[in-house]
Parts: structure tokens; sequence; C-alpha cells
């Protein structure tokens, strides 16, 4: 057998044009959808909100606004009559009207509290509940049942609408209410109006509200559910257990890490019987430590934050870097991570920003960071989290629960066949594609891949010969940071190299000469088919080294192939002389064929190749 090098220069090209994908690698904005809703299901009159200050209508009636807990005034249309309103838009112009001061705690109507009149009607508000009267002498309570309030307590305002005196809405801390018929009927108008007071995310589906209740997701609405948030339950069994006052804390696994108001960090790698305290106050100079995340997968790398600053261990704690960098927003009040990738997600004062931060060196790079907000309202990020389906959930102060894919998840390396760019397996020796990174080193255990081809849209790595099947960690360092990506290991795992239209790479065996797509293959000919994949060799030969010419080593296993599901002679299969993770594969053509499209494949060790298409001439052979 004998390959031409001119040959082997256009299978080179034709490997290298098959692995370099044009992938798109700019980070691109996320599209941000909206959880479900801004109220919850309190059993009460209508879905509740968050506390609302202040409410009134414009002098024709015919606009409503509010004032909620943030000091941001909302507006929605108000039609007489009409129980509809037609959105929560924010305001900027209006001014908050002077209202009364906050009635004190009273069981029934009596002098000093709140009282609105319209012609012969008035209404009281106490802090728990409405009174209505026609006299002014005798008092029914609108809004009292079985001694509980139906629109909740902590009333705050309430007012008549200029239009019409049976027209009411009032303000408590579980939002804004209304009724057209004097108090008789309520209904909640907290429908999209930006006052969910949810401050942290307890899972993917669920929030914890400022009072620390939590809800979670049913039916596509948010209901309270009983139980204390995880991390205020941990917080407080902290407490018990040690004496350990904490602002902050996390688990993972039998690691716990405990943030405490003077910026100290203590750790404890056995459940809490013992701790380490940090070296220094990470937060000596920014406050209590205020959120702590735990790589799930090392949980010696940790990141803290104390006010506007964020700090990364990768020693379990003993010693902390501020890893802050450029993100001067305000303060931080949560962060995912993604140690693989080396991305962090901080949600801060104004918005969301996504930045490269090493968590598994403790490097001192500065943090570069970006905002990857633009398409979400305008409010502060109270928490982010990254979840196992590649998402990325935010909560938005008034405005709820976001998700997006993660934009760095859009980005990652993805690892395919070097020959069909499938995510079929690799081989012992066979080449893979790393889309989207321009790799400058890659391992998995003690092995290091040989990097053959490296560019911004993709590099071309050889496996090791010496890697053992299983299911490996490969880690990659790019030119973006640091990665992990699982990767497939068979004995064998063939696949023959196509273009992007899938024509294979087949080679006349007399002269070494790439076949033209467009010609036909002829009856009893004998041809090379270019692959990867088919595994150990013998001679064993050295990863990253190009396979001579003359006496190229032949592949161990058995190798057989396949025509239209027929078996075909294999004359021999060896490393392709001159190329890198290359094999050549030579292949006797029946005699008899039928002329036309004709299916191929490979099959070492019981695994299949792509099956590809090669065209046949039923002529006999011309010598």
């Amino acid at each position: 057998m004998r390959l031409l090098r001119a040959a082997a220069t256009v299978v080179m090209a034709w490997g290298a044009g098959a692995s370099l994908v044009q992938i798109a690698h700019a980070q691109t904005a996320p599209a941000w959808v909206p959880v479900a809703g801004r109220t919850w299901n309190a059993g009460l009159a209508g879905p509740a909100s968050g506390p609302v200050q202040s409410v009134w209508f414009s002098r024709d009636g015919n606009r409503l606004f509010v004032q909620t807990e943030s000091g941001r005034v909302f507006e929605t249309t108000a039609a007489p009559g009409s129980a509809n309103v037609q959105g929560w838009k924010l305001n900027s112009t209006d001014v908050v009207p002077v209202h009364p001061a906050r009635p004190t705690e009273l069981t029934r109507p009596e002098s000093g509290i709140l009282i609105s009149t319209s012609g012969t009607r008035r209404y009281s508000l106490t802090r728990t509940n409405i009174f209505g009267s026609d006299d002014g002498r005798s008092w029914v309570n609108l809004t009292g049942l079985d001694g509980h309030s139906i629109l909740g307590d902590g009333f705050s305002a309430l007012v008549v609408s200029p239009a019409d005196s049976s027209d009411i809405v009032a303000a408590n801390q579980q939002g804004v209410w209304r009724s057209l018929d004097g108090g008789l009927s309520w209904q909640g108008i907290n429908e999209d109006l930006p006052n969910m007071t949810a401050r942290s995310l307890a899972g993917q589906r669920t929030i914890v509200m400022a009072d620390e209740r939590q809800a979670s997701l049913t039916a596509g609405k948010w209901t309270l559910i009983d139980g204390v948030a995880p991390e205020a339950l941990l917080r407080t069994t902290l407490a018990a257990r040690s004496g350990r006052a904490t602002s902050a804390a996390s688990q993972s696994g039998p690691v716990i890490y405990a943030g405490a108001a003077d910026g100290r960090v203590a750790v404890s790698v056995d459940n809490g019987a013992t701790w380490t305290e940090s070296q220094d106050a990470i937060g000596a100079n920014a406050g209590p430590v205020d959120h702590i995340w735990i790589d799930p997968a090392n949980p010696q790398a940790a990141l803290a934050v104390a006010g506007v600053h964020l700090y990364r261990t990768t020693s379990g704690g003993r010693f902390w870097d501020d890893v802050t960098g450029t993100l001067a927003v305000g303060e931080i009040h949560g962060i995912a991570a993604d140690s693989s990738a080396g991305v962090v997600y901080a949600a801060t004062d104004h918005g969301v920003y996504s930045g490269r931060v090493s968590l598994n060196a403790a490097d001192l790079v500065p943090a570069r960071w970006a905002p990857i907000s633009a398409d979400l309202p305008i409010a502060t990020a109270w928490d982010a989290r990254l979840n196992s389906d590649g998402t990325l959930t935010v909560l938005l102060d008034g405005y709820g629960v976001y998700e997006a894919p993660a934009p760095h998840r859009a980005q990652a390396p993805r690892i395919v066949n070097g020959a069909d760019m499938t995510d079929r397996a690799a081989a012992p020796g066979s080449l893979i594609s790393v889309l989207g990174a321009n790799v400058k080193q890659a391992r998995s255990g003690q092995n290091s891949y040989k990097i053959l081809l490296a560019a911004d849209q993709s590099s071309q790595l050889q496996v090791p010969f010496e890697v053992m099947p299983g299911t490996l960690q490969l880690a990659i360092e790019t030119s973006n940071g640091f990665w992990t990506a699982p990767l497939n290991v068979k004995q064998a795992a063939p696949a023959i190299f196509v273009d992007a239209d899938g024509t294979p790479m087949v080679l006349d065996a007399a002269s070494g000469l790439v076949i033209d797509s467009g010609t036909a293959l002829r009856a009893g000919s004998l041809v090379q088919v270019l692959a990867t994949g088919l595994g150990r060799v013998t001679p064993e030969w050295p990863t990253g080294v190009p396979a001579p010419v003359d006496s190229p080593p032949a592949v161990a296993a058995a190798v057989t192939a396949y025509l239209d599901g027929t078996p075909i002679r294999v004359t021999r299969a060896t490393l392709a002389p001159t190329l890198i993770g290359n094999y050549l594969v030579e292949l006797q053509l029946p005699s008899i064929v039928d002329r036309g499209v004709g299916e191929l494949r490979i099959v070492v060790n019981g695994e299949e190749s792509n099956r590809v298409k090669i065209y046949l001439e039923s002529g006999a052979l011309v010598q």
C-alpha cells in the first residue's frame, strides 16, 4: 500500500476543514422569560403581593395610584364601575399625597382612627380591618371573617373614588384591594403590580419572602408553603448547636461555611462538630457576610459576599481573596457560579452581572464583569441560581422570577468526534474536536491530550493511546478560562471522515489520491476509507506523532465493513501514514454491485461507525 504525500496534504486539509466548524463564540444576550406571576396564593380574597404604603385616585377617578414599600409609584386605569385594571406601569411624575398617620391597633371604630367620607357613606380603617357606616354611629365590619381579615392585615390607607362612593380601594401588607359595592365584596388588584417581596431563591421553583416564608410554584402560581427557608434553618441550627450567631451560612455534604456579622467565616468539615476560623475577617471593611456559595464539586472552593465585595477561597476558608474586580454596582445580594467554567453570576443593586472568576486556582487576575440584564425590568436583583437543566434563574425586586438559558453554557465548549462532528464516544488514539474553544491544554487524570489545531471556533485534539475506557472528566484550559466536560471513551468508536455535506473521505488505493465525490466507484476496485476511533495499534505508537509511511502500525482489533448490509473484504486497517489520529481502512468492493448509491459502514469490536453513502458503478474494473 502506498499513500502519496500530495494526497496526505489533501487529507490533512479535509480533516481540518471538517473539524473547524464555524460557531458563534461571542456572548449573546439571554432571552429572559418571566416564571409565573408577581403574586401568590395566601388564602385571601385574591392573589396577594407585598406591602403597599399609599393609594389614591386621580381627581376624575379614572386613574389609580399606589406607592409600594420600595417607594416606587405605579398607576393603572380605574374606570368607574369596572373592576378591571389595565395593567400597572411605573409613574415618576405624580406626587404622593399626604395621608393621616397609620392607625394604632383597634378592634372597632372609635375616635382617632382613619375615616374616609363620601356623601353619607363613611369608611374607617384599623390595622386589622375595614368598617363601613351610613350614619357614623353603627359600623359594619367589611373584611372580618372568623376573626381574620379576608384581605390580610396591616392596613395603611383607604381611598374612595371621587366618581363613585361605593368604589373604595385599600392598601395593606398584602397588597392593594378594591370593592365596587361599598365593601360588601372585594378582589385583589395585585396582578402585574411589580410588588413581589421575595428576597432569595431556595430552589429553581421555590422563593423565600422578606419575612422568610416560602412559596413554591404549583399549577403555574406561587403558593405559600409550610417550613422554614433552608438557609434560615441552617443558621438557627448552627446557633443552637454552637452558640455561633451567623449572618449567612451554606452547606454542601458535611462541609459548612458560616459567616458572621464581624466579617469572619468559619468552616466545618464534620457537620458542625468542629470549626476552623478564617485567617482574616474578609468583610472587615465591608460589613457582615451576607451570602455564601460552596462549590458542590470541590467544597474547598467557595465564594462569600460582604456588602459590595466578593471574596473567593480555594483553601477551604483559610485564606480569602477579594475578586470583586470591576463589579462596582452597589451591594451584591446573591451569587451563583460554575466552577468548571470559571463563571460567576452576581445579583446586585443594578441588575445581574456575569464575570470570569477562577475557582480552581488562587490566581489574582482581576475579575471581568458584564451586565446580562439588558432585557429585564430595571430593578434590584436579589438572587441568582444556576440550575441542572442549563438555565439561570434570577429574582428581581418587585418583578419576581425570570429565567433564561445560562449565557456561559450556551458558549461552553462541546466535545464532538473529529470525523463526523457527532457526540459519539471517543477511543484511544482517536481525534476529537472541542467546539467553541481555543484550547491551550487538556487533561484527564494523568493523561495529557495532544493539541493538533487550536482556534477560537474549534480545536482538534488526539486522545492518548494510554487512556483506559470509561467516562472521564476532561479538564480544558482555554483562552477564556477553565472548563470540565465528560468524555466517554470506548476501546473502539469508529467514525468515517465526512465533509459538511456528508461526503465521505475515500481514496484510490493504487494512487493514494482522493476520489472526487461525483466519481462512481467501480465494482471490484480497491479503495481506502479515512476514519478515526479504531483504537489501539500494534506495534504501539506514541500519541501526537505522525504515523510512518513504511509499515504503519496495524489496528489491534478486528475490523469489518458492510456495503448495503453485506460484509465486504477488509484487506488491511492501519494508521494513516504521515497523519495523527487518522486510520486507513482498505476495502475490496464486490465484483458485482448494483449501480447507484450504496451505504457503507465500518464495525470494530461491535461498535458501528457512521453510515456513509458512496456512488457505485456496476461495470467491470478496467486494468
